[in-house]
């Protein structure tokens, strides 16, 4: 659990700076619309993938992780649809997917204890590191539900993530297999 915990953060820490350095590329695309709600959501929503692919990119391509399960999940059996991969992947991923929950539960957590005793920041600076897991918080009004929220819309992308690269390495694999 420790390891996962280690990659969400260094992922979140990773889009908390790719978000910095490429802010004028988001700000232009989301500066289309002009309606605000709508800035921020699409906001949200690019912060939520990339994260998701630099959480990928850290637990399953770095250092092969990804393609070595997914020859150990299908060595002796074919591959047959993203809905039985799913399957095998919310098993396998279910640390995964608790951890970003805990994560994305503290950080309510914090925030709202700030928002209801102090009315400021005074104990929830920490969740900053965090904030591309709850990103949809700062756009539902109600905080609960836009925690939610992204918690859905982060494990949602992860795993759709997750179910096409996997099928991309099986395709390779079975390929290159003879």
């Amino acid at each position: 659990m420790k390891r996962t915990l280690w990659n969400i953060t260094l992922a979140s820490v990773i889009t908390l700076v790719a978000y910095i350095a490429i802010y004028s590329i988001w700000g232009a695309l989301a500066g289309i619309f002009k309606n605000p709600s709508i800035r921020l959501f699409l906001i949200a929503l690019m912060t939520t993938i990339v994260f998701d692919f630099f959480l990928i990119y850290i637990s399953k391509l770095k250092k092969s992780i990804g393609e070595d399960e997914v020859i150990s999940d299908y060595k002796y059996k074919t591959y047959i649809s993203f809905v039985d991969d799913f399957k095998l992947v919310i098993k396998r991923e279910s640390k995964t997917l608790i951890c970003i929950a805990i994560v994305v539960l503290i950080c309510f957590a914090l925030n709202t204890f700030d928002n209801l005793i102090f009315n400021r920041k005074m104990i929830s600076y920490p969740t900053f590191f965090f904030l591309p897991t709850y990103m949809f918080g700062a756009y539902i009004k109600v905080p609960f539900i836009g925690y939610a929220l992204s918690y859905i819309i982060e494990c949602t992308t992860y795993i759709i993530f997750l179910l096409i690269y996997r099928k991309k390495k099986y395709d390779y694999w079975t390929k290159n297999k003879i």
